[in-house]
């Protein structure tokens, strides 16, 4: 057996203040650092050691796998990509969402937020010089900071990660933890369980709660939180904001 450990990274500074973060590159608020800890206690109540943590190159996410292997006493193999970094939002990057559906409006809010074609069109140039620290061009592989992309051009993004880096030592028996964002996750998700396009509309993935996926002779079990309770009150505050 394998066994597939996804974790979104814990709450941004951004995140609090329900921002559109995207390819800017913002910090773990204080609240984020606490959850990953709750978060780490849960793994390691579960007994999950993993023998590869893949994560985002974003410091949300690196930050995340730090504070997750801080208390481990075991050497990790840590492994970084820049497909797993979080989705172009364009336009919408450091809006905050009510601004976001003010300027829009609802309509295009949702096909651009939450639907698996919907992208948001590029940021004009005025809005990127704007911006405070945007990820460094080496940390998002090919993305512009500037550019949107949809759900499903992340789907295409990774793909290639899943199926050249996880599967195959998934199939193997490994324990692979992923330390990513909201909608990295969802386009994975997407793509690992063949969800239709309506279910990926509404799949909102809550900050720093660990999602299992067993896997047994190459094939998927069903995912579970660890704390399902938690989780699912944390997703349903996501989507009454506008979703992850």
């Amino acid at each position: 057996m394998g066994t597939l450990m996804l974790l979104r990274h814990g709450e941004t500074t951004f995140n609090a203040a329900s921002v559109f973060t995207g390819l800017l590159d913002a910090p773990l608020a204080p609240s984020g650092e606490a959850q990953v800890a709750v978060a780490a206690s849960l793994i390691a109540a579960e007994g999950l050691v993993p023998d590869v943590v893949w994560q985002s190159t974003m410091r949300r996410a690196t930050h995340t796998t730090e504070l997750l292997l801080g208390e481990s006493s075991q050497q990790v193999e840590v492994r970084s990509t820049w497909r797993l970094v979080e989705r172009g939002y364009g336009c919408l990057t450091g809006l905050s969402k009510a601004a976001a559906r003010h300027r829009y409006g609802d309509e295009d809010f949702f096909t651009w937020r939450r639907t698996v074609g919907g992208r948001p069109p590029s940021a004009s140039p005025e809005q990127v010089a704007g911006w405070i620290d945007p990820a460094p061009v080496m940390e998002r592989g090919t993305l512009d900071a500037g550019v949107g992309e949809s759900l499903a051009d992340v789907a295409i993004r990774v793909l290639p990660f899943w199926q050249e880096a996880i599967e195959p030592p998934l199939a193997g028996g490994a324990t692979i933890f992923v330390v990513a964002h909201g909608n990295t996750l969802r386009a994975l998700a997407s793509v690992v369980f063949g969800l239709p396009d309506q279910q990926v509309e509404h799949l909102n993935i809550p900050a720093g709660h660990p999602l299992l996926v067993p896997v047994t002779a190459g094939r998927l079990g069903i995912p579970r939180y660890l704390d399902p309770d938690a989780a699912g009150v944390a997703a349903a505050r996501v989507a009454a904001e506008g979703g992850t």
